[in-house]
């Protein structure tokens, strides 16, 4: 099947995807549900609540234009996203939406880098003060993946700036900046991709001090 139209099949029934609206003057972005595909034919989404988009009988309607973008869950860390047009709106029995079936899929790596399997406790600093606990499941020179189980709505917050406090084997706090990428939720908790702002080398003297080998990333050591 041409144009990666095969990597439809493997998105996840349930599984979360963002819906970006297109208008004339700006756009809308929300999150919702991927329902399934009929091939060739149409892509059903579920209809986001009025919680996540407000007034969303104001944009979402027959032909208007969209981009779908969604993660491939157990793959290579791969994010896909099509244009295309809003087929139909249904109501019964349940409200979905059904856009028109792409010609072409748009394919790229989520992680530029191997990352290396932790468990290292981590708090993360949100820009309002607020503070969560967690922990981080991987680490690259450029990102982290940190986990926590308090269930909330971040999605305002991507693409903004945070902070990440760890301690390393002396007990010392070391903080990065950074940024949030992605935000989703698994199973009775919430994990975020961050993007670390700091230079690689600050990010490899950490690893080092916590027994991490950079090397496996195939980082030159200093």
């Amino acid at each position: 099947m041409p144009a990666n139209l095969n990597k439809l099949h493997q998105l996840t029934t349930g599984g979360v995807v963002e819906l970006e609206i297109l208008t004339p003057t700006s756009s809308k972005r929300v999150k919702t549900e991927f329902i399934g595909l009929l091939d060739k034919k149409f892509i059903i989404l579920n209809y986001p609540s009025t919680k996540r988009l407000p007034g969303a009988n104001d944009y979402l309607r027959d032909g208007v234009m969209v981009v779908v973008r969604a993660v491939i869950e157990g793959g290579d860390g791969q994010v896909i996203a099509f244009r295309q047009q809003i087929m139909s709106i249904a109501s019964h029995p349940a409200r979905l939406i059904f856009i028109n079936f792409p010609k072409q899929v748009q394919s790229f790596e989520l992680r530029s880098q191997t990352r290396i399997p932790t468990l290292l406790p981590a708090k993360l600093k949100l820009d309002d003060d607020k503070e969560v606990g967690g922990i981080i499941k991987d680490i690259s020179l450029t990102g982290v993946m940190f986990e926590f189980n308090e269930k909330q709505s971040l999605d305002n917050l991507k693409d903004k700036e945070c902070t990440v406090s760890l301690k390393n084997s002396s007990n010392e706090t070391k903080n990065f900046q950074g940024q949030l990428c992605s935000i989703k939720e698994q199973g009775d908790s919430m994990s975020c991709g961050i993007k670390i702002l700091a230079s690689e080398n600050e990010v490899k003297d950490f690893m080092k001090e916590n027994f991490i080998d950079p090397s496996i990333l195939g980082a030159e050591l200093d």
